[in-house]
C-alpha cells in the first residue's frame, strides 16, 4: 500500500508539471500574439500619396491604413497606430459637408446677386440678446481664468469671452463624433482631402503625446474640439496651459480655454491697443476693388475719409474706438459687395479671420465683443 501511494503521487506530480508546463506555454504564445498585435507592421506613405483605390466603401477601412501610414511617415508610433480602431464611416459627417458646400456652390452656373441684408440677417440669427445676456452672466463666473488669459497674452477679455461664446455657446456645445472617424471620412470623401488627411494625422500626433484619450476625442462633425472647436493642427499649434498643470485641456478646463484662445489670437498678430473695427457709411461711390484684407488695401483713416468714408453711427463707443483707430492701417470690408453694410476694420479683424476665414464671422465677433464690453463694462 505504501508503494502504490507512492506511485500515485509521483503520478499526480507529473501531471501538476504537465499542467503547469502547458499553460506556461499558452500564456507565451498569448503574450507572443498580443505583441504581434500592438506592434503590427504598417508600410510608411508619403505625405503626398495619392490613394488610387476606387472610394467604395469596402475600400474604407484599407484608406485609414493608408492614413495611417502617413500618420506613421510624420513618427507616430506603431503602438499607437495600431491602438485605433473601430474607425467608422460617418455618412452624416458627409451629408453636412456637402450640404455645406451646396451653400456655397448653389447656383455656380449662374453669378448670384449681392443680398443687401446678407450681413444683417447673419447678425440676427447669431448675435442675438440672448447671448450677449448669457455672455454678461458667464463672464462674472469667468473673471479669474479670463483675466489672466488677457493679462499673459494680451487680447482684450471681450475678444475671448466672445470667441468663447460664439464656437461653442460657452463650452456647452463641443460635438459627440468620434474625431478620428469624421477626419477619415472626411478625407475618404474627398471633396477636401488634403486638409482633412493633414488634421487625420494631426489628431494622431495628439494621442501619440497623450494630450487626450481616444475615447475623449469627441468633436464636431468636421473634427473640431472643445470649447475651442480647435481642429487637431490648431490644438499642436495654439493649446495652451493656463494653469501651469502640465496639460493642454481645452474640453473641460476654462484656465486652459482661455489662454488657448488668447495664445491663437496673440501668435497671429493680435493688438491689444486697437479695437476689431467700425461699422461706416459710403457717402461717394468707391470702386469695389478698393475693399478687401489684402495688405497692399490698407489706408490711413484720413485716407478713408477723404473718399468720403464716415461712421454709420456717432455713439460714444463708435467715436472712442474710431479715435483709436486713427493711427493704424486700416481696411474696407464690404462682405455683401456693393449693396450692403460696409466697415473700417484694423489688423486685428484681420487676425479674427485667420481663425476664420467667413467676413461674417469676423463682423459677428468684433459687434459680441463690442456688446460685451459694453454689457460688462470692461
Amino acid at each position: 500500500m505504501i508503494i502504490k501511494k507512492g506511485k500515485e503521487m509521483n503520478l499526480i506530480s507529473t501531471l501538476k508539471m504537465t499542467a503547469l508546463s502547458t499553460a506556461l506555454l499558452l500564456v507565451g504564445c498569448s503574450s507572443s500574439t498580443t505583441t504581434t498585435s500592438s506592434t503590427k507592421s504598417i508600410p510608411s506613405v508619403s505625405s503626398n500619396a495619392v490613394y488610387s483605390k476606387p472610394r467604395t466603401l469596402d475600400n474604407f477601412n484599407d484608406y485609414v491604413q493608408f492614413l495611417k501610414g502617413k500618420a506613421a511617415t510624420e513618427g507616430v508610433s506603431l503602438s499607437v497606430l495600431n491602438a485605433q480602431n473601430n474607425i467608422q464611416y460617418m455618412q452624416k459627417a458627409v451629408d453636412l459637408d456637402r450640404a455645406q458646400a451646396g451653400r456655397s456652390k448653389r447656383n455656380s452656373d449662374q453669378p448670384q446677386l449681392p443680398n443687401p441684408n446678407g450681413t444683417t440677417n447673419y447678425l440676427n440669427k447669431v448675435l442675438t440678446q440672448n447671448k450677449v445676456d448669457i455672455a454678461e452672466e458667464r463672464y462674472w463666473e469667468v473673471q479669474a481664468p479670463l483675466q489672466q488669459a488677457s493679462q499673459r497674452y494680451g487680447v482684450q477679455q471681450e475678444y475671448i469671452l466672445a470667441l468663447w461664446g460664439m464656437e461653442s455657446s460657452f463650452g456647452h456645445y463641443q460635438g459627440s463624433y468620434d474625431v478620428l472617424s469624421a477626419l477619415a471620412t472626411l478625407a475618404f470623401d474627398g471633396r477636401r482631402e488634403a486638409l482633412f488627411s493633414k488634421e487625420f494625422v494631426n489628431a494622431m500626433k495628439m494621442l501619440e503625446r497623450d494630450h487626450i484619450q481616444r475615447h475623449r476625442m469627441l468633436g464636431s462633425w468636421a473634427g473640431a474640439m472643445g470649447q475651442t472647436q480647435f481642429m487637431p493642427s490648431a490644438f499642436l499649434n495654439y493649446a495652451a496651459d493656463g494653469n501651469n498643470d502640465g496639460v493642454k485641456d481645452i474640453w473641460t478646463n476654462q484656465f486652459d480655454a482661455f489662454a488657448s484662445i488668447a495664445n491663437y489670437l496673440h501668435t497671429v498678430g493680435w493688438d491689444n491697443k486697437l479695437p476689431w473695427g467700425v461699422e461706416v457709411t459710403l457717402n461717394q461711390p468707391l470702386d469695389l476693388s478698393l475693399s478687401g484684407i489684402e495688405k497692399n488695401k490698407a489706408r490711413s483713416l484720413s485716407d478713408w475719409q477723404s473718399k468720403g468714408v464716415t461712421l454709420a453711427s456717432f455713439s460714444q463707443q463708435e467715436q472712442d474706438k474710431l479715435t483709436a483707430l486713427s493711427q493704424a492701417d486700416l481696411w474696407l470690408v464690404r462682405p455683401d459687395k456693393e449693396v450692403g453694410r460696409a466697415f473700417l476694420v484694423s489688423n486685428n479683424y484681420r487676425t479674427i479671420l485667420d481663425w476664420n476665414k467667413s467676413n461674417y464671422f469676423g463682423v459677428s465677433i468684433g459687434m459680441f465683443a463690442d456688446r460685451i464690453k459694453m454689457a460688462t463694462g470692461l
